[in-house]
């Protein structure tokens, strides 16, 4: 089985780290698999001395040629959008912030493009559709085929003239998004309008396949089985441990406890506090205007936002 990985990176950011410990996951279950990292040529220069330990686990580097003048995001997509090309016949992709927990062969393959729901929801009832909405507006674009907008961290592929198709249109379109939004362009966008246009050439498979782990999403009914953990890890997210930075980092390191601990049940290891609202009324809150209004303030302005509480504060203390 052919397993692909995409890495853009400098030693200033913990992408090759995720990426080692995802492979280093991969390895336990899928010893045998081909795995293929794509890099740009200015990543593949950064290959040395901690940054070699990827040789370790027999990966082969693919080295994609990319335009100088793009950051390491639009080389990342650049060559995400193209991946195909440079790939066997048939691959999955995998992102990189991710942790495999089981072997990947039992995936189905009646399809051409086998993709997972973003947030494991329809896109009519994701807490994230404005988002998909302005971004796909603002380009002239639709933002789901048959209300699903698929996360792009896990494509199964079988080579075909419609799995090669829907890449073609994918790249075109990310690079025309580049270009008509000023370099502020997200890969999924143009994803879902090549899907759109293509009338629906992705095929929606099984949550576990890319058991998106992030707030606000369906993501319980599939832990428990789920082949990949997509963990999203951005430390302003505080929902998984491996999130924080300096446990990412420490797998360059000869001893790496706390994340050998993780890795040994990843699907435990949330943190000790963890915010799911299952009082109704608290659920039915979070989704009205006023919420999504003071949450914003809360993030941007904290002092309006502690203005706004003490007014709170005093009505409900005339309230009582």
């Amino acid at each position: 089985m052919n397993i692909a990985y995409i890495l853009s990176s400098t030693p200033n950011d913990t992408f090759y780290e995720q990426t080692v410990i995802s492979v280093m996951t991969l390895r336990n279950v899928m010893p045998n698999a081909n795995v293929y990292i794509l890099v740009d040529e200015d990543t593949k220069a950064t290959f040395t001395e901690k940054r070699t330990l990827l040789e370790k686990y027999n990966v082969n580097i693919v080295t994609v040629g990319v335009p100088k003048e793009f950051n390491n995001r639009d080389r990342s997509r650049f060559i995400k959008t193209s991946m195909n090309r440079y790939l066997p016949k048939d691959f999955i992709y995998i992102d990189i912030d991710t942790i495999i927990c089981d072997s990947l062969e039992t995936i189905p393959t009646n399809y051409d493009v086998g993709m997972v729901l973003n947030r494991h929801m329809k896109t009519s009832e994701s807490p994230v559709k404005e988002f998909f909405e302005k971004n796909a507006k603002d380009l002239g674009w639709h933002h789901s085929f048959d209300d699903k907008h698929f996360n792009s961290g896990f494509m199964s592929v079988r080579g075909s003239e419609k799995s090669d198709a829907l890449f073609k249109l994918w790249h075109e379109l990310w690079q025309e998004s580049r270009l008509k939004t000023n370099g502020t362009v997200f890969d999924q966008t143009s994803l879902n309008e090549a899907n759109y246009r293509l009338n629906g050439a992705i095929t929606e498979i099984d949550g576990i396949w890319n058991c998106q782990i992030n707030r606000n999403c369906r993501c319980m009914p599939y832990i428990h089985d789920a082949k990949v953990l997509h963990l999203f890890t951005n430390p302003k997210m505080h929902i998984h441990d491996m999130a924080k930075n300096e446990i990412i980092k420490s797998v360059l390191e000869p001893e790496h406890p706390e994340l050998d601990k993780i890795l040994a049940n990843p699907k435990a290891a949330f943190h000790d506090v963890y915010d799911l609202n299952t009082d109704f009324y608290s659920v039915e809150m979070s989704k009205t205007p006023a919420y999504v209004f003071l949450r914003g303030i809360y993030e941007n302005n904290k002092k309006l936002f502690n203005f706004c509480n003490s007014i709170a504060k005093l009505l409900m203390k005339f309230s009582k």
